[in-house]
């Protein structure tokens, strides 16, 4: 049985495809999907091999979370005869016979407190989902992470009582996702003849607070005040940018030197990434972004922020600046704009990364059943 009652973005995106590649790896397996009836998981009730038992999503989620998690994912095991109760970021409190495991993304539960201040829902939401996220480890068997920062965190905050295994995320392959050319009115806006622009900077994210939109969106206006003819594309919307920049994002998108795409589907996402020179991750907090991975696989240099779980991850596969600092990532951006063997070593860099990481979501599914064979 999985269990993600409710939530969306591009962390559930991803998981929907690991569902689906371990559906069609293991068809003699059968799972049992619990999610709210808003949920995008409810796709996957077509599969032969799975069903979907939907919760109603009402004004109450966080008391749904609750019933879920003292009384009904227990109950609804029971009754399918589940083998696994396998839940994303918070699951089960209360043990049970049946094997538990916690796939755990969401940094925000296990981070230090001071890294988790960016939270949308303020420090009163982040409480609570430390608080019911303690209460999820006391019931599990074992956690699945994504990164050895995160298993990190992890042992620290939950200590060495059941294994903790690390399985990182996939970039999307052909298999994965049937990749489709770009829109015409995105590749209009992302035409560099149409206003003169020497590079395309591409930012995957979307508008939350800890994204740190802002900065980047502020490094731009100094480029553009300095007479450079540097574009920024964000996945976000207009209004979206706005938000974050403010008058300097109004003036950006009126010459042409922001574009607010907004969410992108995945299957333009490799054809965006192959409209584009090099990529910007400001972010100040992550688990694993698939931001960072995606600019390695499809061969973009990127700019990243200072920060440990960024160098965890790319090392020396990008170029660090202070994530808070909008001057250093102008300078940043210019610099590898005009170092052409720079570019070139971060590709390179970033390729050999990737061979550390799955090739495909079925090699991430294959290893997370070898987690659940691991503590049955």
């Amino acid at each position: 049985m999985f269990q993600y009652y409710s939530g969306g973005g591009g962390g559930l995106a991803n998981f929907a495809l690991l569902l689906q590649a371990y559906l069609h790896r293991f068809p003699e397996d059968h799972i049992t999907i619990v999610c709210s009836d808003n949920s995008s998981l409810r796709q996957l009730k077509f599969a032969s091999n799975a069903d979907v038992i939907l919760i109603r999503e009402g004004r109450f989620k966080e008391l749904t979370r609750l019933w879920l998690g003292c009384v009904e994912l227990n109950s609804i095991a029971k009754r399918t005869r589940a083998d696994i109760i396998w839940s994303l970021n918070l699951g089960t409190y209360i043990k049970s016979k049946i094997p538990t495991v916690l796939s755990l993304n969401n940094a925000h539960q296990v981070y230090p407190k001071e890294d988790t201040k960016t939270h949308p829902g303020g420090g009163l939401r982040v409480f609570l989902l430390r608080l019911f996220f303690r209460l999820s480890s006391r019931a599990a068997h074992g956690i699945i992470v994504q990164t050895p920062l995160m298993a990190k965190y992890v042992i620290d905050r939950c200590g060495k009582n059941y294994p903790v295994g690390i399985v990182p995320k996939a970039v999307e392959v052909d298999r994965d996702v049937g990749f489709e050319p770009l829109p015409a009115h995105i590749t209009d806006r992302l035409d560099r003849r149409s206003v003169m622009r020497e590079i395309n900077w591409l930012y995957v994210a979307t508008s939350v607070p800890h994204k740190n939109h802002a900065v980047v969106i502020q490094a731009f206006q100094i480029l553009k005040n300095q007479g450079k003819k540097h574009r920024l594309v964000l996945t976000i919307d207009e209004e979206s940018a706005i938000q974050w920049g403010g008058d300097s994002a109004r003036q950006l998108i009126r010459e042409g030197s922001l574009v607010a795409l907004g969410w992108i589907n995945k299957v333009h996402l490799k054809s965006l990434y192959a409209k584009c020179d090099a990529c910007l991750m400001p972010s100040v907090l992550e688990s694993l972004s698939s931001s960072h991975l995606e600019a390695m696989e499809w061969g973009l240099p990127q700019i990243v922020a200072d920060l440990p779980y960024a160098r965890d991850l790319c090392g020396d596969a990008a170029v660090y600046v202070n994530p808070y600092d909008a001057e250093q990532w102008a300078r940043a951006a210019e610099r590898l704009s005009e170092d052409g063997v720079l570019q070139k070593r971060l590709v390179s860099e970033g390729r050999k990364r990737m061979s550390e990481f799955p090739e495909s979501w079925t090699e991430c599914a294959e290893r997370i059943r070898l987690f659940f064979n691991s503590i049955e």
